[in-house]
Order: C-alpha cells, then structure tokens, then sequence
C-alpha cells in the first residue's frame, strides 16, 4: 500500500502554447454546441506517456534518470495535431479528445520510456499507448455524430522535452505540477 506521502506521478509531453490555443478555441465551442462538461485547465493540458500512480517522492530523481535514458536514444521531433475524437466511443462519449497525425517518433519515444520503467521494475499503467490531448469529459453520454464541430485547424510544434508530473486535486479540478523534465 502506498505512503500518505505518495504522489499520483506520470510522464508526459506538455502541450505548447499553440495548441492550448487551439484546445481553448476547441472548448469554447463544445460549450456552445454541445453543452455542459468539465474542461480541463488549459496550463496543464499534456500528452501523456506513461501514467505510473502513486510513488514515493523519493523516486523522483530516479524517475527522472531512468527518462533521460529514454529520451537520449532520439531527439526532438514534430507532431502535428489532427481531429477530435471520443473515449469509450464517438457514439457515447464521455471524453472528447484530440488526435495527433502518426509520428513514428512519438511512439519510439514512448516505448523506450515504458522499456526503461520496466527495466527499473517501476509499475505503470500498460494500456496500449494512444497519443491524445483530453479536451472535455461529459457527465452523460455524447453521441459525437449527432454533433457538428469545426474540423480544428492542424498545429505543428516541436517536442523538446519529456516531463515528470504529479496530478493535484483541488477544488476547482486537478491540476499539473512538473516535478522536473529531461530535454529529447
């Protein structure tokens, strides 16, 4: 069982501010067409990589070792953002997201992470890697397909960086806290 000091940790790429742009202008108008749902603060929104729980603050550094081990092996890359979709599925969906065209990189990227953290015999969550940014979670089921929403206009960014964060829960929703980052 985790100590109280434990930390809910995950690594993640961090969306740059041209794509919380384009997630504030994507929120707006599920506002206007879809209706109520909680959104995400757009200062934490990220691409998550490897989700790992709760961990003992005391890992940290060797989480962040075990990183930079990972991104070292590649380099900074593009990624390029792509349509919305829906979690479990756009026909009932409680979470609309937003996709990123394949980049081969990304998931090399994600896979030599998850290798590293299992190399280290550090647990995680092992659901097959599907690259998305959480833009709205809805309390009933949406039918995406019934719903008009603009095709978002594609954004291109560089990732840099690969980052450590803990999730803090507060009454206004969780927010993201980087604990440290290692550069690709």
């Amino acid at each position: 069982m985790p100590e109280a000091s434990a930390l809910p940790l995950f690594f993640a790429l961090a969306a740059p501010d041209e794509v919380r742009a384009l997630a504030d202008r994507l929120q707006d108008e599920v506002r206007r067409t879809i209706g109520p749902a909680r959104f995400p603060a757009l200062e934490g929104l990220h691409l998550t990589l490897a989700y790992l729980g709760r961990m003992d603050p005391v890992q940290v550094p060797a989480l962040l070792a075990m990183a930079g081990a990972a991104a070292r092996q590649g380099g900074g890359f593009p990624l390029r953002t792509a349509g919305t979709g829906g979690f479990p599925r756009p026909g009932r969906a409680r979470i609309l997201w937003l996709d990123f065209d394949p980049q081969p990189a990304l998931g090399a990227l994600a896979e030599r992470l998850r290798a590293a953290l299992r190399a280290g015999r550090v647990g995680f969550d092992d659901k097959p890697f599907l690259p998305h940014l959480t833009l709205a979670r809805f309390r009933e089921p949406v039918d995406l397909g019934r719903v008009v929403l603009a095709a978002p206009e594609p954004c291109t960014f560089t990732v840099r960086e690969l980052g450590l964060f803990q999730s803090v829960p507060g009454p206004e929703g969780t927010r993201y806290q980087l604990l440290g980052s290692v550069p690709l």
